[in-house]
């Protein structure tokens, strides 16, 4: 069984390894209506995962709480150039009851050496991680339906997704206004 969800994985990050990095922004999981034109959105998929740390964290930890989930990787450049703009949003909103969660979707061997590798060169930049990396497992990506890394998820205080980003946006004004609405 675990091989087998091992294969799985791997296919499923293949497979969005070779989708690519976009820089399509949707509303909405499946359309691309406007946030405010349609109030009935998709609930959040819930899931527990573990972090760098090595502990259990879960999507209802945020309850009550506006986050964004993003899926990124380490040898994505388009999910590196997204990162520092996360950091800011969480530095500037944290307080206002916004949270931000990583999900890694790096190769299983080695990602935790990737990530502290990463972070450590985000750190010479003058970025410090300040928010939970988790560590993707085939069934959340699934959930999510990720076409492609970076996707971001914007999920509002009744944990629903009102708002997708797939691939890197590159200007964290596009994140904030999105954000302003939610909180």
């Amino acid at each position: 069984m675990y091989w087998k969800r091992l294969c799985l994985f791997g296919l499923v990050l293949c497979l969005l390894g070779t989708l690519g990095c976009s820089d399509d922004t949707s509303d909405k999981m499946t359309g691309a209506e406007g946030v405010d034109a349609n109030p009935s959105f998709q609930i959040a998929p819930r899931f527990t995962l573990l972090s760098t740390e090595l502990e259990e964290v879960s999507l209802s930890d945020y309850q009550g709480k506006v986050v964004i989930v993003d899926f990124w990787a380490t040898w994505c450049q388009p999910c590196q150039e997204e990162i520092p703009l996360f950091i800011e949003l969480y530095d500037q909103f944290g307080e206002q009851g916004f949270e931000m969660i990583g999900i890694s979707t790096d190769d299983v061997e080695g990602r935790l050496e990737a990530i502290e590798l990463f972070s450590e060169e985000l750190s010479t930049r003058g970025f410090d991680m300040n928010y939970p990396i988790l560590l993707a497992d085939s069934e959340i990506i699934q959930k999510y339906q990720v076409p492609g890394i970076p996707a971001a998820y914007l999920i509002n205080r009744n944990g629903e997704i009102v708002k997708v980003f797939n691939g890197a946006q590159g200007d964290k004004k596009i994140y904030e206004s999105e954000l302003k609405k939610w909180l």
